[in-house]
């Protein structure tokens, strides 16, 4: 495509997508962060782009455009606007370190700068960075490029928490984690699915492992059903999301539900 073509189609998406923020299109579900005892931990944002034209769309359909036109500061500040304080009160009512994850392509650690929409927002909140978990999705290589890594340090120096859902083919890049300025590691749906082979066993133990002798949080994703979450509590993990317990529900459903269990825990402690 000529220059003169990729810049008049960049400006009709430019477009197109402020359209979009304008109209509402977009909308957030939250999917919830568990413990071992059903506790609520945390939750993850999923954002939904619902185009008029093409129906339901999922960040993978709309997010390269989002960053490939300089709009990923506006999809941020609207996310923000949303969810913190949601944030704020989850906090206040259900669980004072509560936490709020967002998945992001990897390639957008390079771009450090367009996270002051966050940092502004957060601060605005009386939140800390810590409060918000970036999830890095991407093929990372045998050698981490060396602007991806500096762009995770400068990301986790600002405070935000850093974690990875990818590990390479083959799991090569499981060598490398403890040199990557992680916050938490993730136990990957497709390997908790294939539980209870012993070969993905081993998978999960190495990576509970690792995340026990690097300090930090591992999670496993995609605990659906009660024999995943036996063999991953068997194995020592403490962290979970999944349809087992909780689905994706709206800002009012993770609000109302937090308090509930909230509520019943206070209830139980009184009573013993």
């Amino acid at each position: 495509m000529a220059p003169e073509a990729q810049q008049e189609s960049r400006e009709i998406l430019w477009e197109r997508l402020q359209s979009a923020l304008s109209a509402s299109e977009f909308s957030l579900q939250y999917y919830p962060l568990w413990g071992k005892t059903g506790h609520l931990q945390g939750a993850e944002i999923q954002v939904r782009w619902h185009h008029p034209h093409y129906g339901l769309l999922q960040p993978a359909q709309f997010l390269s455009a989002v960053i490939q036109c300089d709009l990923a500061g506006a999809l941020f500040g609207w996310i923000a606007a949303q969810s913190l304080p949601l944030l704020r009160r989850l906090r206040q009512e259900v669980y004072p370190d509560f936490y709020l994850s967002l998945t992001l392509p990897l390639s957008l650690a390079e771009q450090v700068d367009t996270f002051t929409v966050w940092r502004q927002a957060l601060v605005a909140h009386d939140l800390p960075c810590s409060a918000l978990a970036l999830i890095w999705q991407g093929a990372l290589g045998q050698n981490v490029e060396a602007a991806q890594l500096a762009g995770l340090r400068r990301v986790q120096q600002q405070g935000y928490a850093v974690a990875l859902t990818e590990y390479g083919a083959d799991y090569h890049l499981l060598t490398a984690l403890p040199d990557l300025p992680l916050d938490h590691l993730y136990i990957p749906a497709a390997l908790v699915a294939l539980l209870p082979h012993p070969e993905a066993m081993l998978l999960v133990k190495l990576l509970l492992d690792l995340a026990e002798k690097m300090g930090i949080r591992c999670i496993a994703q995609g605990v659906d059903d009660i024999q995943r979450f036996e063999c991953l509590s068997t194995a020592g993990c403490r962290h979970f999301q999944g349809a087992y317990l909780f689905r994706p529900m709206s800002a009012h459903q993770l609000l109302v539900m937090g308090r509930l269990l909230a509520e019943s825990e206070d209830e139980a402690a009184s009573r013993s």
